[in-house]
């Protein structure tokens, strides 16, 4: 199993100089487990015990107090040879790995990617569409753009955006089969809904602390976003969609949005990297470019009416 060394010393010897395995996490920004893991790979591939560990406290051994002074020279150089080969470039550099779901990757990752390549053109960008969660570790990706409730334990994630569902539908469906007043209304509807989610047919709406989940009933289930999207647009029936999807549908007037005075789950746009300490500056500068590209009050939301106008002039200037 290959490790990253020069890691694996960087977080035995902040262990050694915290006087734990807590202070060394809070320290480098990383999980208990995931500085755990690091000494422990640094010991396998040693094939010797670097720490003596109680319930009360660590101490080096012979081979660790020897492996901590060496270790301690040889961060000290890899340290000054990055600060230096920083010092002397003129920006970002590099080939940049990134991963992203497709809905969010197609309808703005995309975009973004090019915007930060015009301001940054040392860079370049490799980015996988990938519905899968992808260890990004093991699979050499830098970075991660994800929408999610929760970040898994051992990463680093930064909050890019909010990521808020509404209900929407066409004009044309509306004007044919009603438009619901109440969340119970909904059973009587052509519901299409997102069959990847955990809620599926179960749709979460609440208004002053009351909370109600409406079974629904459609013709027509995918994985696909883009796909349910459509055939709302088409007066299929109703979708209980992110607005980052439908924004431009609501833009445009091809697409209402029904209940909007019932808040329904709100996910977040979370930029995920493995370690916050040693980012090169091309990851770095991306995820400051991405922060300020979509930030708590993001375009898509904007465009659709929820906030003024001010930001949305300013998206324009951006790109």
């Amino acid at each position: 199993m290959t490790i990253d060394i020069a890691t694996s010393m960087r977080v035995f010897t902040a262990v050694v100089d915290a006087g734990s395995f807590v202070g060394a996490a809070q320290r480098l920004d990383l999980s208990r487990g995931m500085a755990t893991r690091y000494v422990a790979q640094l010991e396998s591939h040693l094939g010797v015990r670097l720490l003596h560990r109680t319930t009360r406290k660590l101490s080096l051994t012979e081979a660790g107090s020897d492996h901590y002074q060496r270790a301690t020279q040889i961060i000290a150089m890899i340290e000054e040879a990055e600060g230096s080969a920083a010092r002397a470039s003129d920006g970002p550099r590099g080939t940049l790995r990134v991963t992203t779901p497709a809905v969010f990757g197609t309808h703005h990752l995309d975009r973004a990617v090019a915007a930060y390549l015009r301001r940054h053109p040392g860079v370049e960008v490799d980015l996988s569409i990938n519905e899968r969660i992808v260890d990004l570790v093991e699979e050499g990706f830098d970075i991660a753009v994800r929408v999610t409730r929760d970040v898994a334990p051992g990463l680093i994630a930064r909050r890019l955006a909010p990521a808020r569902l509404a209900i929407f539908a066409s004009p044309a469906y509306l004007k044919t089969h009603g438009t619901p007043k109440l969340p119970e209304d909904l059973r009587s509807h052509n519901c299409l809904f997102y069959s990847g989610s955990t809620y599926r047919n179960d749709w979460r709406l609440s208004r002053k602390g009351e909370a109600r989940t409406i079974r629904v009933a459609g013709n027509l289930r995918s994985n696909t976003g883009d796909v349910l999207m459509n055939a709302a647009i088409e007066g299929l029936g109703l979708i209980y969609e992110p607005t980052f999807l439908v924004h431009e549908a609501l833009r445009q007037k091809r697409l209402v949005r029904v209940l909007p005075h019932w808040a329904l789950d709100e996910f977040s746009v979370f930029a995920v990297y493995p370690n916050r300490k040693f980012l090169p500056p091309k990851v770095r500068s991306f995820i400051d470019f991405l922060a300020e590209r979509f930030g708590p009050v993001p375009y898509w939301d904007v465009d659709t009416g929820r906030t003024t106008n001010r930001r949305s002039a300013a998206h324009r200037r951006m790109t």
